[in-house]
């Protein structure tokens, strides 16, 4: 039975994006036949050693500390070391496969496989350290920015494969100096999201929202995220019978609350996160959603949670880049309208037109759970199998 070994930060019941995937990932690959064992971090009151359907789950280090900004530095510094000497005192497996959570973790798997001679993989969520510097946290072509894009991208170089999740990535990626050919280009997905009908939705009901026109954007609400031009197109489709609702928490939220508290924007409304077992029910409650994402991000994160916002039926406003993996999905599959940051004005219009044509808006929610239906943890599964597979059949 060929084996793999994933590392990772989090892994559920732990929250957080990656863990959410990798869980995913693992099980399915399991039921394909693969030996899966996963290594994350220790969380309070956890189990060193578990199994869920199939998956063989090891913690090792302490989980990361959020008190403030040194000691989170301080967890990730740490944490690689933990995990180092608790992958090298595990069996060897034929793939080693590293993800983004913490940033600079591609690094572990050539250490890995220097000692143990294994295949090894980066699944990347995210690429560093660019997105630390588009975001303020490293200054950009600094000399600590610098050396870690060297070691990330001779790490990439001299792994055996990397896995992007949006071809806008894969562009990243080479840009560079990675091989096209030694990247795989593998989207992300939503988790099980069934859709709910608008006109039995609990959701809807609780929170007053029947008779009116849904906009929901949920999930975080951080700092990759344009929200300006959502709170434009809000102020001016002030009483249209249309509802903005923003569900979720994030470093952004008060700041976003405020402004529309400021400019008495009295059409939008804030939603604190919702359970895993209220999610279809919640993004069901939205008639369309948006997802944002500012464009010097573009290739360097992808928005997973337009996957969600298809699986349950809805169609979707992608506020940000048009060459982003996001946009190009709306577009190839018809499931949504993409805006160029700043046009609050098209956004607008954009969802005046389905708040008043029915018939339009259906056909968008048709289309819109086509492609959702597409976006799955086992087609993604079936497509790394064979990533894998290939790699195996190649002489080292």
């Amino acid at each position: 039975m060929p084996s793999i070994l994933f590392i990772n930060r989090v892994y559920p019941p732990a929250k957080g994006a990656t863990g959410d995937m990798l869980q995913g990932m693992a099980e399915a690959l399991a039921a394909r036949g693969w030996e899966v064992s996963v290594l994350t971090t220790a969380e309070p009151g956890e189990p060193k050693a578990s199994a869920r359907r199939g998956a063989r789950i090891l913690r090792a280090g302490a989980a990361l500390s959020r008190r403030n900004v040194l000691l989170r530095a301080a967890s990730y510094v740490f944490m690689i070391p933990w995990l180092m000497t608790r992958a090298l005192l595990l069996p060897r497996t034929d793939f080693v496969v590293t993800m983004t959570d913490p940033p600079m973790l591609v690094v572990l798997g050539l250490v890995i496989k220097f000692f143990k001679r294994n295949r090894v993989i980066h699944w990347a969520q995210d690429v560093y350290p660019e997105v630390a510097e588009e975001l303020g946290v490293l200054p950009r072509g600094s000399a600590i920015s610098n050396l870690l894009r060297r070691i990330s991208t001779q790490s990439l170089v001299r792994g055996d494969a990397v896995v992007a999740i949006g071809r806008c990535m894969a562009s990243r990626l080479t840009a560079r100096g990675i091989s096209y050919a030694k990247i795989s280009i593998i989207p992300n997905w939503a988790p099980p999201i069934q859709s709910v009908d608008r006109a039995n939705n609990p959701f809807r009901r609780a929170h007053g929202l029947e008779g009116q026109f849904v906009v929901v954007y949920s999930g975080n609400m951080g700092l990759a995220h344009d929200f300006d031009t959502v709170l434009d197109a809000a102020d001016s489709l002030r009483g249209q019978r249309i509802v903005f609702l923003f569900i979720g928490e994030g470093p952004r939220r008060m700041e976003v609350e405020a402004a529309a508290h400021l400019r008495r924007i009295d059409n939008i409304r804030f939603l604190a996160s919702q359970p895993a077992d209220k999610l279809s029910e919640s993004l069901s409650a939205g008639d369309a959603h948006l997802v944002t994402m500012r464009p010097n991000l573009c290739g360097l994160v992808v928005p997973s949670k337009i996957y969600g916002v298809l699986a349950a039926g809805r169609p979707c406003l992608f506020v940000g880049p048009a060459d982003s993996e996001a946009a190009r999905l709306l577009q190839e599959t018809d499931s949504g309208f993409v805006v160029a940051p700043g046009q609050s004005a098209q956004l607008a219009s954009e969802i005046l037109d389905w708040a008043s044509h029915p018939t339009m808006h259906a056909a968008a929610c048709r289309k819109a759970r086509i492609a959702g239906a597409a976006c799955t943890a086992q087609n993604a599964a079936e497509a790394f199998d064979e990533m894998l597979r290939n790699l195996a059949s190649e002489k080292p």
